[in-house]
């Protein structure tokens, strides 16, 4: 698959393609994007081959994309396990009835977009998972198992049962107003210094954190002003708010207003603050983690297999296991920096063929007594939502707060 692409149109194009040629009929159009398709028999247990599909911003081309996460390999890996099983017929053997879905806008990025894209009503939820389970694909009780690639290390070659951080998003428009700059710049409110010094009071708040909730709160400036001879009339803020629980980033998230208040205070400017639910926080099912470890470890020395991997980046397969039993493999084989250009497939084998194997030995294990261990996995799992109440929980997160300027 190709590194660089220009549309992922193109890219579920590229999937339904692979699937029709094994015989299948795919479904397209899943939150925009994505694809899917299933092997087996109505009423078996479901085990689902979950891949991301969506690339980052080029830093290459322009107005292009990039695979700088490893969602091109995902795909490949998914794919290439579930065509295995197809072309075998082993889902009927073994008793499983197993899905292939690759899902759209799983990195959390052009938030104005997404947002135009809700009021359009073209999507609800501003990510593929989140949209997914908004569709149906996860009322049903099913195991999901997905495979990330990551960068080499010398401590491990894998990880299993890693869990990850949760986080929601804020967008700050701080509203100024224009002057020039050289000549009365005492008329104007600069909103640009309003976003300065919201940001040190946001950098202030770090040691108030408490360590075991593993907060990040990373900001960027997304607008500071349009020409230099005027004072800045808008300043746009965007940031996570990520932590290792909900409460925890719920927590985070109330001192970071504080400080956005006290940059637009300290001005006169006015502010608008839009908060939109992230993702929550990933815990991976335990009884599926030992089958996934014990597949792992039939293909790689143990000793290299990291089976306690705490990440603080986030990723909306922590809201998938909220309602699931989901697992989640990383494999080395990349160079390069993770969301860097220059992170790329260094040896196929690791890269593609060593997770494909330990997923498809997982996709066995659970087949095992006719799917006897899958529905052990299920009837085990209790869900930390209904997908009702998932759905409500990410409603109560969509808010917009208004400060008006005292100076405006």
């Amino acid at each position: 698959m190709l590194k660089i692409g220009k549309s992922l149109f193109n890219t579920a194009q590229i999937l339904a393609s692979e699937l029709k040629a094994i015989g299948l009929f795919p479904t397209t159009g899943i939150a925009r994007t994505g694809v899917a398709a299933e092997l087996g028999r109505k009423g078996d247990p479901a085990v689902m081959l979950l891949a991301d599909m969506d690339a980052l911003p080029s830093q290459i081309v322009p107005g292009g994309n990039a695979h700088a996460c490893g969602h091109h390999a995902q795909m490949s890996v998914a794919l290439a396990v579930f065509r295995a099983l197809a072309e075998t017929k082993a889902a009927e053997a073994l008793g499983l009835r197993v899905i292939f879905a690759a899902s759209p806008a799983e990195e959390y990025v052009d938030l104005g977009r997404r947002l135009d894209l809700r009021r359009n009503k073209e999507i609800v939820y501003l990510s593929g998972k989140q949209e997914m389970i908004r569709l149906g694909f996860f009322n049903d009780p099913q195991i999901v198992l997905k495979y990330h690639s990551m960068g080499d290390s010398p401590e491990r070659v894998a990880t299993v049962n890693g869990s990850m951080n949760g986080f929601l998003a804020k967008r700050a428009e701080f509203i100024g107003r224009a002057a020039h700059a050289g000549a009365q710049p005492e008329k104007g409110v600069n909103a640009l210094s309003a976003a300065s010094l919201a940001l040190q009071a946001i950098h202030a708040q770090r040691e108030s954190f408490v360590e075991n909730d593993h907060i990040r709160v990373h900001p960027i400036l997304t607008q500071g002003g349009t020409v230099v001879n005027s004072v800045p009339d808008r300043a746009v803020l965007e940031t996570y708010i990520r932590g290792a629980y909900h409460e925890a980033v719920l927590a985070a998230a109330s001192k970071v207003d504080r400080a956005l208040r006290a940059g637009a205070l300290a001005l006169g400017a006015g502010l608008s603050i839009a908060n939109t639910p992230g993702y929550q926080a990933f815990y991976p099912d335990p009884g599926l983690g030992a089958i996934l470890g014990e597949a792992a470890t039939a293909v790689v020395d143990k000793r290299y297999i990291d089976f306690d991997y705490r990440s603080y980046a986030s990723d909306d397969i922590g809201d998938v296991a909220c309602l699931q039993p989901t697992c989640q493999l990383r494999f080395s084989g990349f160079s390069g920096e993770i969301h860097s250009a220059d992170f790329a497939a260094k040896e196929p084998e690791r890269a593609y063929m060593k997770p494909a194997e330990i997923l498809l030995r997982t996709v066995m294990a659970l087949g095992a007594d006719k799917g006897a261990t899958a529905r052990g996995i299920l009837t085990s799992f209790s869900p930390r939502f209904t997908v009702s109440g998932y759905l409500e929980s990410l409603d109560q997160l969509f808010s917009t707060l208004e400060f008006h300027g005292e100076a405006l």
